[in-house]
């Protein structure tokens, strides 16, 4: 009796951990140092942005097969404007989700910041351009394609 007490308590333990590695989320940073935004605001700039953005998903599988990954990306910057010398910071995440009966996805999203101004610049808008690969191994890939700025609030 004490035997399959001890059998089942392992069963369960193994099952509680399968699940856990299910529910897992996978995270990888894409480094920025001095990489300069294209203006396309009269009234702004160029800015020379550092930090990083941190690609984060996990997935969960449906019983029709069908592989649902919620990916999120969020980005901490700071940068200085290459006119007025003026200094700028972003924090801001979104919530991006794709479908697949493969077991990976790939995707292109636009994450948007403001790009606040310490100084009495007016603030901008930034727009990065991020290509996610993400499977159901836990494999993540992520660059940047491109940043512009706008004009902001």
């Amino acid at each position: 009796m004490f035997d399959s007490k001890r059998c089942a308590l392992l069963i369960a333990v193994v099952a509680l951990s399968a699940a856990g590695a299910l529910a897992q989320t996978n995270s990888y940073d894409i480094p920025l140092q001095d990489q300069v935004t294209v203006n396309n605001c009269s009234a702004g700039e160029p800015v020379a942005l550092n930090g990083d953005v941190q690609v984060s998903y996990s997935f969960t599988t449906d019983s029709a097969g069908m592989n649902h990954f919620s990916i999120n990306a969020a980005n901490n910057l700071s940068g200085n404007g290459k006119n007025t010398g003026a200094f700028y910071t972003a924090a801001d995440s979104n919530e991006y989700g794709a479908a697949s009966s493969d077991s990976s996805a790939d995707l292109t999203v636009e994450l948007t910041s403001e790009l606040r101004s310490q100084a009495a610049v007016v603030s901008l808008e930034l727009v990065q351009n991020l290509h996610v690969i993400v499977d159901t191994s836990g494999n993540i890939s992520a660059e940047i394609t491109g940043n512009t700025t706008g004009c902001g609030n």
